[in-house]
């Protein structure tokens, strides 16, 4: 025991100078120490060099270089002996101070704690310079890209509630017309004159269309929210019994052709696609004697749809503005709907991860082609 004991302070007199060594270093401002936890919160530091580090905030607040790090000195923790090395990174501590510092985190798992040991960095080339600059800007612009991205979630997800709250509110006062129309019609009997008929039909008219626009919003602003199944799909036996069901003239003619998978996907929403993209096709064609080409090709982990005709064309100006809500480019009252069909096929389409692309240009030539990116794994 004794031996032991001899031991044991022998060692202590020989680690004695080498710590009071490493407190004077610290106290110079030659190196310093932070601690923090798990939720990047700093909990202790040591030494002059960090005296700008703030205990309690997060890390990142005191030393900007480690923005857009945060995920990977959290994935420390799993991959023991790791460190992350930022070398000669300048950091403004003070007005008047900017020294050039390197930076090493590191899990200490004996302390249960993150350890930044930050040192003074003597030199380095112009190259080491530029490629630390260029770095931490890159870093710096993800995490703003990042922050952005999660705004724009944000605001969007409000969006789509709003236009839930309204159209769905607003399809009250508009039943009350409906039924106030109905008892002035009744009440004025069969003597009203042919201007008072007139407005009561022009109100109810437009009573009918304003609720099949609300509908029509209220439909738009819910796509991506239906728990809708996945099925197994035979593409070819669908798009025939879709051409089967809408109406054309005789003389029109419609031809398949390519590849025809059989498909797990969403099938409500490839039908409503389709069957769009295909209406669209025929009833805003300007002759009788048409033809539609309706084409699927198997391209890796997606399956391209096309939907083309020999109609008159979008001009370019206004290929854009068919995808927005309510737009029509025909005068009011010469097709049916409401201007929501393209709207509803683009948005649904980008629900599922895939992709929707026009080509038509009148001056070079007539028609237009839709191209449909549909994946073959639907994203949850």
């Amino acid at each position: 025991m004794q031996s032991s004991g001899a031991d044991t302070d022998a060692a202590t007199l020989r680690t004695a100078p080498i710590v009071a060594a490493a407190k004077l270093l610290a106290d110079r401002g030659v190196y310093g120490l932070v601690w923090f936890d798990a939720g990047l919160l700093v909990t202790a530091r040591y030494g002059r060099l960090v005296e700008f580090v703030e205990i309690g905030d997060p890390v990142t607040d005191g030393v900007l270089p480690l923005i857009g790090l945060e995920d990977d000195i959290r994935a420390l923790r799993r991959t023991p002996g790791s460190v992350i090395d930022l070398p000669a990174v300048t950091i403004i501590a003070t007005p008047d101070a900017a020294p050039r510092l390197n930076l090493t985190v590191l899990w200490a798992a004996a302390e249960e704690a993150f350890l930044l040991v930050v040192s003074r960095a003597v030199t380095r080339s112009s190259l080491e310079v530029e490629l630390s600059r260029q770095v931490r800007a890159r870093l710096m612009a993800e995490a703003v890209v990042q922050q952005k991205s999660r705004e724009l979630e944000r605001a969007n997800r409000d969006l789509e509630e709003y236009a839930f709250i309204i159209s769905h509110d607003l399809k009250a006062p508009l039943r009350a017309i409906k039924y106030l129309t109905e008892d002035l019609e009744t009440a004025l009997g069969p003597s009203r004159d042919e201007a008072v008929q007139e407005g009561l039909s022009r109100l109810r008219e437009q009573s009918k269309r304003m609720s099949g626009m609300l509908s029509a919003l209220l439909e738009y602003s819910s796509i991506g929210r239906k728990d809708e199944g996945i099925e197994t799909i035979d593409t070819h036996e669908l798009v025939k019994s879709i051409v089967r069901s809408i109406p054309r003239p005789e003389s029109m003619r419609v031809e398949l052709f390519g590849q025809w998978p059989i498909i797990a996907t969403l099938s409500a929403p490839l039908d409503m696609v389709l069957r769009n993209l295909i209406g669209n096709a025929i009833a805003h064609h300007d002759r009788d004697e048409g033809l539609i080409r309706i084409g699927a090709t198997e391209a890796g982990e997606k399956i391209e749809f096309s939907v083309g005709d020999d109609g008159p064309g979008i001009a370019v100006e206004y290929q854009e503005a068919v995808f927005l809500p309510f737009r029509k480019l025909e005068p009011n009252g010469k097709s049916a709907g409401h201007g929501m069909g393209l709207s509803f096929v683009k948005r649904t389409i980008e629900s599922v991860g895939g992709r929707l692309e026009l080509k038509s240009d009148p001056a070079k030539g007539r028609g237009a082609d839709f191209r449909v990116i549909w994946p073959r794994a639907i994203r949850s």
